[in-house]
């Protein structure tokens, strides 16, 4: 299907009404009730009306039934006002209601005996207990982003704010694949991760890996940003935590924001302590600079029938990384190959002393322009459309084992979000919605300054560094775009609020791979070149996937108790489309052609989601709420990439070359593949053509019912409103959860050419050194070494995981947290979190070591149990966390506001590349295939931790009324106030640098920003 094509169906699809939707229905907000008069009786007939300067249409209402319950949804958060009216009846009116995205207020009603033109207004205490859904949600507002200290702001935000959730938010806004963690590991919450990112409830991310976050949240048009984490609704596609942005808009009145924030190397820190020197770390991450301007305004066209919202923004950072260098000889004038050759070799040193400037590090920029219209088309019609088209470029990215020339460095260009959002209350009982979305993410590689077409990307073994250029570079295309529409029809009584829907997404990803210096790359040994690696480049990938959810669900009021209950259907089918790839420039390779693949993969699941809030005292103040639903994998186009003709080639391929005469050129005919000149035959010579020993899938995985992982996650909460300022919620959360990516529960890769009796054991002694447990000196054993005879068959199956075992996740977690906004806009809310994760995964698929690798008694008297690490235990204070924040407003119209986070340290990794020496006495042989280390786990996982974490970051706010509309706020942060160098990642490979720390909090920084509100 072309993207054209594709384009006029959705767009047709929606005009009709019969356009699927997201995996995120828009979460919407409702208020509640039961009217009763004075006696008691219930009174049916009741017109009730919600107004708010939030609602386009101005007013929604609605009737209460025969059992005088009433319920509107679909409201926009913000204030309402409620109106109970009936004949002989006084009229009441109930102002302040205040909600948020996703919350239903219970508000019930008394109503007197009276005239209608008699009203009673009431001014009554917030709601904040959601008494009606079970789903569990942190929300952080706009009025939050704007009081706390919260720099550059992105998805990553919510993090902060959110006791349990793993990660922890970068000043200056760095770029992350997934929310609060990287690109093939995830954060997550309470041990559940593949999070999702909406934006007003349609997907925003692209199609790289599982979805990996391209478009980059616009914070300047966010109104409310919202984490679910449990309880999630059968309108909901959700393995992990869902965060669902919901934007601002326009209104009858204009309104509008300028934003200027700064900070620079002058306004930081140094928190490079003697222990940490002492630990090896010399030179610490260095912030250059923080950037962020933004302009919003937002207002009517024509009042109460067009409105309009936009938000332009500029935001960014730059920093050095400690230990990452550019290369001072990287100029074709220090060329260690001679003049004139077609590639150039350069040596590597470290440019320890280079002038600061705009490239000195890492530098990432984001420009977004938004528009928003809100459109009532007519009395029962709504549309909204947002665009917003991007540049980024997350530039200079690289880590201590590259140089900066080798960096993996991209622009977005273009990144854009298209949406369109329709809503129609039909009647006062029947709402339909529909949308459609697209998220055009191509983002491109570059070389960077001082790289030309001819420079080989050298790695050196020896010196552990790459440096020179990129062995390949990928973009033009890139297309990873994400397209999804979703239609919902709802039908709601006072007792009831029905919904069924379907939605659907579409992956497309198009990547064109080229090789840098005509297809090669060199492998170094300490300067000396022994191996040429050459590649089949170009070519380009192509995956595509489609994703259909359809479901139904009910919530059910029988007096105070709310039942949820729901079904969905998921439905996931990945495809690679016919590829043709020409002959390489080289002349190394002719074309290939692959047909169409299909069903890869084909899955199908069923999925309930059950839930019961109890409403314990009638008033709405104290909710109990259980909940318990089936979740399957957060999936793209990696499984369909896995199994495409093109990654099951062999397209890279090493041969030994001995440079005799030291000139750094490969004296040999690289199209001959046998062994010429100085080099060596090819390693593989199936160089170009299908790999014979590629990983084939087996059908029982890639096709059928219920072959997809899946959580079943359960929670058990008590929500109680202690005072009509302040709310506690505490409870209990459940799941079987932890896959992620690779890390899948219901597949392993088994080698079919041996099996677990083509294996000999062997123990290693850990090295004695006092940071090992209980000193070193101990065996490991239960290690198995493949026997000479079978070393190198190869012949890989993904199978399930049935076939030999049981991979069983466990994860239970307890939360208490609070949100308390007391007189005069004070606020404050945190809480406390912790946990307990087992990961069990002790059967044999191929080597006897998946079960009896283990840790011995170690030396006499060191008191060491015996450990088995296929039973991994993550203890609850490796995973216990407490995040706090609150403003407290001060004379003077100044606000001091504040957010703390204590969080675990890092997990403690040994790993030692054990000798063949070392093991030969145990093993009874040398290791089999000429091999001469193994790495072997010194230490069992999650049981050693460094020290944790913790952050204390600052703001001091100055309001000044310019107008009765206009207002200045000038903040001064300070970010890690107390200049913590808590460690974050640490070296954990056993040997002269074990445990040296890779990186640390960034050190005390302040930063400046002023805002005008209008």
């Amino acid at each position: 299907m072309t993207r054209t094509a594709l384009w006029i169906g959705l767009i047709t699809s929606t005009c009709l009404m019969c356009a699927s939707g997201t995996a995120l229905a828009q979460q919407t907000s409702g208020i509640a009730g039961v009217l009763r008069d004075t006696s008691g009786a219930v009174l049916p007939g009741v017109t009730v009306e919600a107004t708010s300067p939030a609602l386009i249409e101005k007013v929604r209402s609605v009737l209460t039934d025969e059992e005088g319950l009433y319920r509107i949804v679909d409201l926009r958060p913000g204030t309402y006002v409620v109106t109970f009216s009936l004949s002989g009846f006084k009229t009441v009116r109930r102002e302040g209601i205040e909600l948020t995205s996703g919350f239903t207020a219970t508000i019930n009603g008394e109503l007197e005996v009276g005239g209608l033109e008699e009203t009673v207004t009431v001014t009554g205490e917030a709601a904040l207990v959601d008494a009606q859904n079970v789903r569990r949600q942190n929300i952080v507002s706009n009025e939050l982003l704007e009081m706390l200290p919260t720099s550059n702001k992105t998805i990553n935000t919510v993090v902060t704010f959110t006791p349990g959730f793993t990660g922890l938010a970068d000043v200056g806004g760095q770029y992350t694949c997934q929310l609060g963690g990287g690109c093939s590991t995830s954060e997550g919450f309470h041990g559940k991760k593949g999070t999702k990112v909406n934006f007003d409830g349609m997907g925003m991310e692209n199609m790289a890996g599982v979805g990996n976050s391209s478009y980059q949240l616009n914070a300047a048009a966010v109104e409310e940003m919202v984490l679910q984490t449990s309880g999630i609704s059968a309108d909901t596609n959700a393995d992990g935590p869902v965060l669902n942005i919901i934007p601002r808009e326009g209104g009858n009145t204009f309104h509008g924001t300028l934003l200027g924030v700064y900070s620079n190397d002058k306004m930081e820190s140094d928190n490079l302590t003697d222990a940490l020197r002492a630990r090896g770390l010399v030179t610490p991450n260095k912030t250059l600079s923080i950037w962020e301007k933004a302009f919003t305004l937002g207002g009517r066209i024509k009042r109460d029938r067009l409105w309009f919202f936009t938000a332009v923004r500029d935001s960014g950072y730059q920093r050095t990384y400690g230990g990452v260098f550019w290369n001072k000889t990287q100029d074709a004038a220090f060329a260690l190959t001679p003049p004139g050759a077609s590639r150039i070799v350069v040596p590597f040193t470290a440019w320890v002393d280079r002038p600061r400037n705009r490239e000195s590090g890492r530098w990432e920029w984001t420009q977004s322009a938004l528009l928003r219209l809100t459109w009532q088309i007519a009395t029962k019609h709504k549309l909204n459309v947002t665009l917003d088209t991007q540049k980024a470029c997350n530039c200079g990215s690289t880590t201590t084992t590259d140089a900066q020339e080798e960096s993996y460095s991209y622009r977005f260009d273009p990144n854009r979000l298209y949406q369109i959002a329709w809503s129609a209350p039909l009647t006062t009982r029947l709402l339909i919605e529909a949308g459609a979305g697209a998220t055009i993410s191509h983002w491109h590689q570059f070389r960077m300054p001082g790289v030309t077409r001819n420079h080989v990307m050298i790695r050196d073994i020896g010196l552990g560094i790459a440096y020179g250029a990129r062995e390949t570079y990928i973009g033009h295309p890139n297309d990873s775009d994400r397209y999804s529409e979703r239609f919902s029809a709802s039908y709601v009584t006072g007792s009831h609020a029905f919904k069924t829907g379907f939605d659907m997404q579409q992956g497309v990803l198009n990547t064109f791979t080229q090789g840098q210096a005509g297809d090669v790359s060199y492998t170094f040994l300490n300067g000396v070149p022994i191996a040429i690696n050459q590649l089949a480049t170009p070519y380009t990938l192509q995956s595509r996937f489609n994703e259909l959810g359809i479901y139904a669900q009910d919530q059910w009021r029988i007096e105070r108790l709310t039942l949820n209950l729901g079904l969905r259907f998921d439905y996931f089918n990945g495809s690679v489309p016919a590829q043709h790839i020409p002959a390489t420039p080289s002349g190394w390779l002719p074309e290939r052609n692959f047909d169409k693949v299909t069903g890869v993969p084909l899955w199908k699941d069923l999925n309930p989601r059950l839930g019961a809030a109890y409403d314990l005292f009638g008033n709405g103040r104290t909710a109990l709420k259980v909940s318990l639903g089936r979740y399957v994998r957060k999936t793209g186009v990696d499984i369909a990439n896995e199994n495409n003709p093109i990654t099951t080639s062999v397209n890279r391929v090493s041969r030994a070359w001995t440079d005799n005469n030291t000139n750094y050129v490969p004296d040999c005919d690289l199209s001959n593949f046998e062994a010429n000149g100085e080099c060596r035959a090819i390693a593989n010579q199936n160089f170009g053509k299908n790999n014979p020993l590629a990983t084939r899938w087996s059908d029982e995985v890639l096709r059928g019912w219920g072959k997809r992982d899946s959580n079943w996650d359960f929670s058990a909460e008590v929500q109680h409103q202690l005072k009509s300022w302040l709310s506690f919620t505490t409870g209990y959360y459940r799941n079987n959860g932890g896959y992620y990516f690779y890390d899948t529960t219901v597949r392993v890769t088994k080698n079919l050419a041996v099996g677990r009796s083509d294996y000999d054991p062997y123990c290693v002694k850990a090295p004695i050194d006092p940071r090992l447990p209980g000193g070193g000196g101990y065996d490991v054993c239960g290690l198995y070494d493949i026997q000479p005879q079978k070393f190198g068959l190869v012949d890989n199956l993904v199978a399930p995981t049935s076939r030999y075992g049981k991979d069983k996740r466990v994860n239970d977690f307890f939360n208490a947290s609070f949100r308390a906004r007391l007189v005069g806009g004070a606020l404050f809310g945190g809480g406390f979190d912790t946990g307990r994760s087992v990961k069990d995964r002790c059967f044999v698929i191929d080597s006897p070591e998946q079960l009896f690798f283990s840790r011995a008694v170690a030396t006499p008297g060191a008191q060491l149990p015996p450990i088995d690490f296929c039973h991994v235990v993550t203890p609850f204070k490796a995973q216990t966390q407490l995040k706090l924040f609150g403003n407290l407003p001060l004379p003077g119209n100044f606000v001091v506001s504040g957010a703390y986070q204590n969080l675990p340290g890092p997990v403690i990794v040994a790993d030692y590349p054990a000798g063949n020496a070392a093991i030969a006495p145990s093993l009874g042989r040398n290791l089999a295939g000429g091999v001469q280390n193994v790495i072997v786990p010194l230490i069992a996982p999650q049981t050693m931790w460094e020290g944790r974490i913790t952050r204390l970051d600052a703001r001091l706010s100055k309001m000044v009324r310019i107008t009765e509309r206009a207002r200045i706020q000038l903040n001064v942060d300070v970010y890690n106030v107390l200049n913590s160098s808590s460690i974050r990642s640490i070296v954990t490979t056993f040997g002269m640098l074990w445990r040296q720390p890779t990186q640390i909090l960034d050190p005390r920084i302040f930063q400046l920003s002023a805002q005008v509100n209008f």
